[in-house]
């Protein structure tokens, strides 16, 4: 305000320093490499699904040795992005309760894709054991992943691309629970990504807008 004119409008910064405030020890540069490798993993999993068509039931096909080895190699991007993530919005926005949903989520995923490729096409060949526990299990990550949705939806003060990412983790998790919609899930997941995406674009955005603050 001016101090010679009690009647001025107040005057504030067009632009919130606050939160490059609250990214100590992240760059510009380091979270477009995020978001570029965020595209990387929603790319890499429309890949798969199409390789997953096109390798077929032949489990001993170099198609299917291809779509194996990719899809480990998602689900191990993902779960990098999805720490960092985490390690992001507990700075940025300060959100709380992530820790836990997310590393369920991390190593149950990790369990999943390995047991995936230790057993293969085996695990619904028959009614059995392996079955049920893969089925379990599918639907033990989609409570983590509502879960995640849910501690998402609880931060406050976040970009609107946030909130809509946390309805997509709930939505895709809801679709595990069920189990017989898990295949459908990975089409809100994929919108969860991208969100994800725009995120780390947007936070590197405003670090390029305050670069006194750094």
């Amino acid at each position: 305000m001016d101090q010679n004119n009690p009647y001025a409008a107040p005057q504030v910064a067009l632009v919130d320093t606050q939160a490059a405030r609250q990214l100590p020890g992240w760059t510009a540069g380091h979270l477009q490499l995020l978001g570029w490798l965020s595209l990387v993993s929603l790319l890499g999993t429309i890949a798969l699904l199409v390789l997953t068509l096109l390798a077929g039931e032949d489990s001993a096909s170099t198609m299917t040795r291809v779509t194996q080895g990719l899809g480990f190699a998602v689900v191990l991007l993902g779960c990098y992005l999805l720490l960092r993530f985490r390690r992001f919005a507990e700075q940025r926005f300060a959100a709380t309760g992530l820790a836990l949903p997310v590393w369920l989520v991390v190593a149950l995923s990790l369990l999943l894709e390995s047991l995936d490729l230790f057993w293969g096409d085996t695990v619904f060949a028959a009614l059995g054991w392996q079955m049920a526990a893969y089925l379990a299990g599918v639907a033990l990550i989609g409570v983590f992943t509502v879960w995640l949705g849910i501690c998402l939806l609880k931060t406050p003060d976040v970009y609107p691309v946030y909130r809509v990412m946390a309805w997509l983790e709930i939505a895709g998790g809801v679709m595990f629970i069920s189990v017989v919609l898990a295949l459908v899930a990975v089409l809100p997941l994929l919108g969860a990504s991208l969100c994800m995406m725009l995120v780390f674009f947007r936070a590197a955005e405003e670090l390029q807008e305050t670069p006194a603050v750094q």
